[in-house]
């Protein structure tokens, strides 16, 4: 994916930088580049920075190894300067931690980007890029409640289909194992049909003729990098064509919500059918458009734009993070062929002479280096490097440093779980580090942390751990997954993508040779369970 600095404003950008503001270029020292800004404001250390661009150029490319090499030479805190705004890149466990729980009101805040604005839903309306508000919290209370675990038990027989639908679909496609595919398109709508089904208890997401994993897509691309004017607002004036992009998928996610919410408003006022799923739950809240939430009778009251921010958040937090975390998965057990074996074996032994079967719920808990293979791919392809970047509220110290108010904040967790003081070996893929370790992924244990922590940890997690078991099991155990003619392990692409997610810069290709009868792919869940 590319970042918004091949735009051809950003070329634009700099020819009216050198115009505008070129006799700046000697005069102007640093904010992280002079030593002695550095003692006077006790700013953390870095890399000079332009005039007016600062550290802008060091994004174009997978920013998350950049920060990390940056900070084996500056230190676990990492200062920089973007556009007019400084900001900071934390690669340490120890001083995570102190951002994500010492800290954790202070850095709750989003970036106030107008970006998010445009492409989400202004004015709190949602929950992943809104402000640390009373909205906020209302917003995130109703959306947990989807993911508590008797939620999630009564859910399990959703989960289940989906999973048997897509070992359906790779052997219908494939040809019983006799054609290539991308894993990464059928993990990727199983993943959109699941969420749906949570959403609006049907798989469909082709409401409004849209392809709802690909219009995902193109919202993770979009919001990938700010908007110039973001960081130069001086500059703001050549964002006319990006915002024009923008609003484009803007208009397009609101089309296909705006069909979803009218779709189940005209069901509801013509049935007396009771849906029990996240939209009815926040259309129960919805207000009269002309009394405001204030003043409603409802509570917990919510505008249709916040209904419409809620679900557009739960969508793009959760349809791409959890196909690409199990697209990751496939490709390092292809690599590492006796990590898959010993799974394959684990997974045999619990099932004994009933091996017919697909891997259930209860199961997962019981297969212990099936956690342990998901928490080494966590670490090592966390699906957003840096998490959500963050915003400081007011000043602070974190690591012997001042950080300002209104300081944008990363947490590498990329460079975090490769830290060689940390891990042993820590670039290799080993799942073998994790028994008989108390490490989980759930926000308490700093040195592993693909959903983040503190109160702005993803609310998905629940729902994410659940289908990236159950699926990453079914795969391998109702298949023998084999490479392609002419690959071997050495040769399984393992690069990145550039862009706000981990992603894979080659699709994952695979061979899926089934291992039982065809009749057992056709079975419902409940009969194959």
């Amino acid at each position: 994916m590319e970042s918004f600095y091949a735009d051809p404003c950003f070329a634009i950008a700099l020819a009216s930088i050198i115009a505008i503001f070129g006799w700046r270029f000697i005069s102007t020292r640093a904010l992280c580049g002079s030593k002695e800004n550095r003692i006077a404001k006790a700013f953390p250390p870095g890399p000079w920075a332009w005039p007016i661009i600062g550290n802008m150029h060091l994004l174009g490319n997978l920013p998350h190894k950049v920060f990390r090499d940056l900070s084996l030479r500056y230190g676990p805190v990492v200062g920089l300067r973007l556009g007019q705004k400084p900001a900071i890149a934390v690669c340490s466990s120890t001083l995570a931690r102190e951002v994500l729980r010492t800290y954790d009101k202070v850095f709750a805040n989003r970036p106030d980007f107008k970006l998010y604005d445009e492409l989400f839903y202004p004015e709190d309306s949602g929950i992943v890029m809104t402000t640390q508000s009373s909205e906020w919290r209302t917003h995130r209370k109703i959306c947990t409640s989807l993911f508590t675990s008797k939620r999630l038990q009564e859910m399990e027989h959703s989960r289940l289909q989906e999973v048997s639908n897509l070992l359906c679909d790779i052997v219908k496609e494939s040809a019983q194992g006799e054609k290539q595919i991308s894993i990464r398109s059928y993990v990727s709508r199983m993943s959109a049909r699941l969420f749906m089904r949570l959403l609006q208890s049907e798989s469909s997401f082709h409401a409004g003729g849209e392809d709802l994993p690909d219009l995902i897509t193109q919202v993770e691309h979009q919001a990938s990098w700010p908007l110039i004017g973001d960081l130069i607002p001086v500059l703001s004036w050549l964002d006319f064509w990006n915002l024009k992009r923008v609003r484009a998928v803007h208009n397009r996610v609101d089309t296909v919500l705006s069909a979803i919410i009218d779709q189940r408003l005209r069901e509801t006022a013509k049935s007396s059918i009771v849906y029990d799923d996240l939209l009815q739950s926040l259309l129960s809240r919805l207000v009269d458009p002309n009394r405001t939430p204030e003043n409603s009778e409802v509570d917990e009251a919510l505008t249709i734009r916040e209904v419409k921010g809620i679900i557009l958040d739960v969508l793009a937090g959760g349809i791409h993070t959890t196909a690409l975390t199990i697209e990751w998965g496939v490709a390092e057990l292809l690599k590492h062929p006796s990590c898959l074996r010993r799974l394959r074996q684990e997974m045999d032994e619990l099932l004994g002479d009933k091996k017919a079967r697909l891997i259930v719920e209860d199961d997962l808990q019981k297969l212990t280096y099936l956690q342990c293979v998901i928490k080494e791919i966590s670490r090592l392809h966390p699906v957003l490097p840096m998490l959500v970047p963050r915003m400081s509220s007011e000043e602070c110290e974190l690591g012997g440093y001042k950080i300002p108010a209104g300081t944008l904040t990363f947490v590498n967790a990329w460079a975090i779980g490769r830290d060689d003081n940390v891990w042993e070996k820590a670039l290799e893929f080993r799942p073998e580090r994790f028994e008989y370790k108390n490490i989980e992924i759930k926000g308490q244990c700093y040195e592993l942390l693909p959903f983040g922590s503190g109160r702005r940890m993803c609310a998905g997690l629940p729902v994410a751990i659940s289908m990236v078991g159950l699926t990453l099991a079914n795969l391998v155990h109702c298949f023998n997954i084999e490479l392609p003619d002419g690959q071997s392990p050495e040769t399984v692409n393992t690069e990145e993508k550039n862009g706000i997610s981990a992603n894979k810069a080659v699709p994952t290709v695979i061979l899926p040779k089934p291992r039982f009868p065809m009749d057992f792919y056709r079975s419902p869940p409940a009969a194959a369970a």
